[in-house]
């Protein structure tokens, strides 16, 4: 590190006070830091003394000066001279641990009496700024290893090893995953401010919540909030939201910790939904979901049923299974993979696994929605009383379907139809070229459609993920509300048809039914499968 100056050394008692008030100047700490500060001491030291002033060897000095420097740098001895025609040179030991810093410093003249005090000056307030920068460098290790144990916490939760996590977390912030359930909350940060809205998070929150860069987006930092009962923590964190701006806050359900990968997908689904309101933060309460209309007792059952197979899997790893296929399911296999801290060959392997046992195709949107759903009831206790129920008897529940009006009851106020742009694409299983075709647009119409229906249901679909899972539910519910509703009124025409020919022929009814419609229609056609679909985990 080296700086050069040209101005001349002072002379008489003001001219010192005002060259060691430079020296104070220059010696100040800035947000720049200490190394900015050692760079103005050294440059306003090689102006005072009308020479050169650098820390270490570098340019300016051959063979013997580069041992004179090595000597000093050794502590023996902790300071010297050289004198050449036209070059004078003083070398001075900084610090008490070795090897030393050292300051070189020259000047073309011998060093008079105030030179050299000068210089002595400089040399005290450089050791005080290494010292200053050494001690920010150690608090910026520790910062970046408290960082690195929290995001290991964080992958273990979301891996569902709890008492791992916990211990862990308890050399870091002793009891802050004492709690039984907690809050997920995500929040998106402009480009570039990320680690500050991280520190700011971690000053707030202090002690009641673990906070974490993610690792899968460098834009969100993830808040992991114990639920104790006051709230405060998540009140604090949508109050900061409020007043930052171009800052969106996600926010989950309550969750136990064994499963804070269910409460993050909830938490990066209402972030999707915070991105399309004014206040820039959307709860879990925000709109309701499909697992809140259902019946419990019913959805738990036919859960249980689903999932099944999975117990063929070892308890000790079923958790880290089930996690993972979770996590697979709402993200790419890569952002799986840096979430759970394992390879995206390994999240690749388990969703392969899963899916064999299931008996499911992780490359179709329908299997994948219904596995999304299968995990949500995961832990819930299945109703002994109820019989065995399918998908498709839970979606024909009259709450859910009003639960589909409603969430689909936006795209009516568009004119471009973007109701029947949707159901052609999730028909043609998320491809946007084959749902063209169907449609009978432009393949760029298509993303159009999708991009105002996204605006209108406050939903992420192109992306894939729980926010496309349940608009793929409720076109479900939808389709078999009005196949059922053809059915019947096919069935009352039909009846109505078979009346007016007795009628007609003068035949008295006898007071007996016409009999009505023998049977149900057709199902609904469901269009051919194309590989194609941005959502899944597989390449």
């Amino acid at each position: 590190m080296a700086v050069t100056g040209g101005v001349g050394r002072g002379a008489g008692a003001g001219r010192e006070v005002e060259t060691v008030a430079g020296l104070l100047r220059a010696a100040r700490v800035g947000s720049d830091g200490s190394r900015a500060a050692v760079r103005r001491v050294l440059g306003w030291l090689g102006g005072a003394v009308g020479g050169s002033a650098r820390i270490g060897g570098g340019a300016g000095g051959g063979g013997r000066e580069a041992g004179l420097v090595r000597d000093v740098a050794a502590g023996s001895p902790r300071s010297a001279g050289v004198a050449e025609p036209g070059r004078h040179l003083r070398v001075l030991a900084l610090g008490q641990e070795r090897p030393h810093p050292v300051l070189v410093v020259t000047r073309p003249s011998p060093y008079d009496e105030t030179a050299a005090a000068l210089v002595a000056h400089a040399a005290t307030v450089l050791e005080l700024l290494l010292r200053a920068g050494e001690a920010e460098g150690e608090r910026r290790r520790l910062a970046e290893a408290g960082a690195g144990v929290r995001l290991s916490v964080l992958q273990l939760l979301m891996g569902g090893e709890v008492a791992l996590a916990q211990r862990t977390m308890a050399g870091l912030r002793p009891g802050l995953l004492d709690a039984d359930r907690a809050v997920v909350c995500v929040l998106e940060t402009p480009r570039g401010e990320r680690r500050e809205v991280a520190r700011a998070c971690e000053g707030l929150l202090a002690g009641r919540a673990l906070v974490v860069r993610c690792p899968a987006d460098d834009g969100h930092v993830i808040v992991v909030v114990p639920v104790t009962g006051d709230g405060g923590a998540e009140a604090d964190l949508r109050a900061y939201v409020a007043g930052r701006d171009g800052v969106f806050l996600g926010v989950g359900d309550r969750h136990p910790l064994s499963r804070v990968a269910a409460g993050y997908d909830d938490a990066v689904r209402s972030l999707a939904a915070a991105r399309l309101v004014p206040g820039r933060v959307a709860g879990h309460s925000a709109r309701i979901r499909l697992s809140e209309v259902l019946d419990a007792g019913a959805a738990a059952g036919w859960a249980d049923g689903f999932l099944r197979p999975l117990a063929a899997v070892p308890p000790q790893d079923r958790g880290q299974l089930t996690a993972t296929v979770r996590l697979g399911l709402e993200f790419t296999a890569v952002n799986a993979a840096r979430l759970l801290g394992i390879s995206r060959n390994t999240v690749r392997a388990r969703m392969d696994r899963a899916a064999g046992l299931l008996g499911v195709d992780l490359g179709d949107v329908r299997d994948r929605a219904a596995l999304d759903l299968a995990l949500r009831f995961q832990d819930e206790v299945p109703d002994p009383g109820r019989g065995a129920v399918g998908l498709g008897g839970l979606l024909a529940a009259a709450p859910v379907r009003a639960w589909a009006r409603e969430l689909l009851a936006p795209l009516g106020a568009d004119e471009r139809d973007l109701g029947r742009t949707l159901r052609d694409w999730v028909g043609e299983n998320c491809a946007v070229g084959p749902a063209a075709r169907r449609r009978g647009v432009h393949p760029q119409t298509v993303r159009e459609h999708l991009r105002g229906a996204e605006g209108l249901l406050r939903r992420q679909l192109v992306a894939g993920g729980g926010g496309l899972y349940e608009v793929v539910l409720a076109l479900a519910a939808e389709a078999e509300a009005e196949a059922e509703a053809g059915v019947e009124a096919e069935a009352g025409a039909e009846a109505e048809a078979g009346a007016e020919v007795e009628a007609g022929v003068g035949g008295e009814c006898g007071g007996e039914s016409a009999g009505g419609y023998p049977g149900r229609s057709e199902p609904v056609h469901r269009a051919p499968v194309t590989p194609s679909c941005p959502a899944t985990v597989h390449p």
